[in-house]
């Protein structure tokens, strides 16, 4: 037995007798049992090694006959002792799950006070210096000396990282890192943190380094300037190209390799080969692809025709954006077509309709479904988003499939769809957005050998986001095991955010376990509707909507007309039988995020749809109504 204490006592944990306190925490004269020792996020001790130690201890500890003869008591006497060990063992695995949604939640909140404190995307411009008499051009034009002391404590990617494209290849680097969203931004944060002369590359198939798509479809149509800049939500100017911190870029250890796509990755070899015939070996890789916007064949193959490439499209990129953008000031679009009644559809046609510039053109948005956002949100609170966006200005043709496209006979800049709907057999517009979800580009790993999800699509990970030695999947393309919800793959930037930087930590010798229940937001500020979401959505599940009204219901006994509500504040309850399994919050403040997610998190159950109504207080209101599952429909 000396030995398994020896190897307990490396990482401060050892038995302290069998008829006492089973563990303590040792150094420093500490003491407090297990759970303080695992979640003491100042000790040094290796959670994960701790956790392998204690199982293999658990068991040499059934066959070992000097804890009998310790014991001097009967095999009944010994057995509960070891379901005191078992027990022990139960609270140390809650306790490790804890604190890693405790730090995964500290990620996130850590990268929210630095973009309100500092802002790790560019900030507002500074007033320009005046010129000296006699200068000519402006000041821009002038190249600016920083004296060192001085440097920005956040770079561009121009200066964090090389540019590796005239490179002679192959070359070997430490960390690789396949794709340029915001999964590869966080996790060369974190990889630097670790690991401070990391060498890492960044291999993307865009045009630009990495950066944050959300505003794509929001903040960006506010902004009157042609560059990449937007409005944040607290009025501050920002690029949508991310900035990196000063280590990333000390002395330009890391690189960048754009416009190009990865075409096979070797595991036996550890390395990968771009289509160009680029071989690049890793030692660490993080495969971060994300997700590919579902082509315009997916809806009708007649959309993918030579003839309308120009004036038919998919949203997802900023290639995509410069597109829509010069389509949409182009003096003969006068009707774009949004096709898709999902987040993007229905956000890009809040947008378009509510810029001055655009107020001359019909914005349409088509889709199959009875209303928009219509599979994750219940019926009535579909129909009001449908009224809300007609009253907007926006042309919404629900329950209608495409079934072919042409040029216009009449127009040669137009474009003539078939659709088979209950009001309409064509249509004719200028412009046509196909806005119907991503497909998780994962067929990289899967030639590679690694496991995918045949339900949810992406790569399958262990609880380290790992899908294989040295491998590692983050971000989009990741299915991950979520302990209140089951396997999922999650499609949202702080779930990127969050995983690529624990899979970066890990690449660097972290052993940091995900646990999150990541969020979304959908913004249609325009129609007066803002909402986050956290766990699971779908309109197949159970809903109980707890909500305050701008005014007093006149439907509350009228089930199927709750649509004419006007909804000011509320939360939309997920259930499976009597468990909370999502919660949706219309309005509400953003603390209501953070409790939704413990009450997810901890598996919450509640005996009746009325007990919801007081799991997190909505504010007081005259108009309060609660929306039952009998109610829904």
């Amino acid at each position: 037995m000396s030995g398994w204490k020896e190897c307990l006592r490396s990482v401060r944990l050892i038995p302290i007798g069998i008829g006492g306190s089973i563990w303590a925490l040792t150094g420093g004269g500490q003491s407090g049992g297990l759970t303080a020792a695992l979640c003491d996020e100042g000790s040094d001790v290796d959670r994960r090694a701790a956790m392998e130690v204690l199982k293999r201890y658990q068991e040499s500890l059934k066959e070992d006959s000097v804890v009998k003869e310790s014991l001097g008591e009967s095999s009944g006497s010994m057995a509960s002792e070891l379901q005191k060990i078992e027990d022990s063992l139960s609270t140390a695995r809650a306790a490790v799950e804890k604190y890693y949604r405790y730090k995964a939640r500290n990620i996130l909140d850590k990268y929210y006070e630095d973009m309100n404190r500092k802002g790790l995307s560019a900030p507002a411009p500074e007033k320009a210096a005046a010129k000296p008499s006699g200068t000519e051009g402006s000041a821009a034009d002038a190249p600016t000396v920083i004296p060192k002391k001085e440097l920005p404590k956040y770079l561009t990617a121009d200066a964090a990282f090389r540019d590796l494209s005239e490179a002679s290849f192959p070359v070997c680097v430490p960390y690789v890192i396949i794709g340029g969203g915001t999964t590869a931004w966080s996790a060369v944060q974190a990889i630097h943190e670790r690991d401070r002369s990391a060498s890492v590359l960044i291999i993307s198939d865009e045009s630009y380094p990495p950066y944050n798509r959300t505003p794509l479809s929001k903040e960006r149509w506010s902004s009157e300037d042609d560059d990449l800049r937007y409005v944040d939500f607290m009025g501050r100017k920002r690029s949508l190209l991310y900035r990196y911190s000063r280590q990333v870029g000390d002395n330009q250890r890391s690189s960048v390799l754009l416009n190009s796509r990865v075409k096979k990755l070797d595991l036996e070899s550890s390395s990968i080969e771009t289509e160009d015939g680029k071989v690049v070996e890793y030692q660490k890789l993080l495969i971060a692809t994300g997700g590919k916007a579902l082509p315009v064949e997916s809806v009708h193959q007649d959309l993918g025709k030579d003839s309308l490439q120009n004036r038919v499209m998919s949203f997802r990129t900023i290639d995509d954006f410069i597109a829509l953008d010069k389509l949409v000031r182009d003096p003969k679009t006068k009707n774009v077509c949004i096709v898709g009644g999902g987040f993007l559809g229905a956000e890009l046609a809040c947008a378009l309709k509510r810029i001055a510039k655009f107020n001359d053109i019909q914005v349409t948005l088509m889709f199959p479904e009875p209303g928009p956002l219509f599979k994750l949100i219940p019926r009535y609170l579909s129909e009001f988003l449908t009224y809300k966006l007609a009253s907007a200005g926006v042309k919404v043709i629900p329950s209608s499939i495409v079934t072919g496209a042409r040029e216009s006979p009449e127009n040669g800049d137009s474009i003539e769809l078939d659709v088979v709907s209950f009001t309409k057999k064509s249509f004719d517009t200028d412009a046509v957005v196909v806005a119907v979800g991503i497909q998780p580009q994962d067929k990289l790993a899967e030639d590679a050998g690694l496991e995918v999800d045949q339900i949810n699509g992406g790569v399958v990970v262990n609880a380290e986001l790992q899908a294989a030695s040295g491998v590692f999947v983050a971000g989009d393309v990741a299915s991950f095991w979520d302990s209140a919800l089951g396997r999922r793959r999650v499609e949202h930037w702080d779930h990127a955010l969050v995983s690529g930087r624990i899979a970066g930590d890990n690449m660097a010798g972290g052993k940091s376990m995900y646990g999150f229940q990541s969020m979304y937001w959908c913004d249609l500020s325009s129609i007066g509707v803002h909402f986050e979401a956290v766990g699971l959505q779908s309109s197949k599940l159970d809903t109980v909507g707890v909500w305050n009204l701008k005014e007093p219901s006149r439907f509350e006994n009228r089930p199927g007309s709750f649509s004419r509500n006007k909804y000011e504040s509320g939360i939309v309850w997920y259930m499976k039988d009597k468990r909370v399994v999502g919660a949706l919050l219309w309005n509400m403040p953003r603390e209501a995020l953070q409790e939704a997610r413990q009450i997810i998190e901890s598996k919450t159950s509640v005996p009746d749809d009325k007990s919801l109504k007081d799991l997190i207080p909505l504010p007081k209101s005259k108009n309060f109504l609660v929306i039952g599952r009998s109610d829904s429909y």
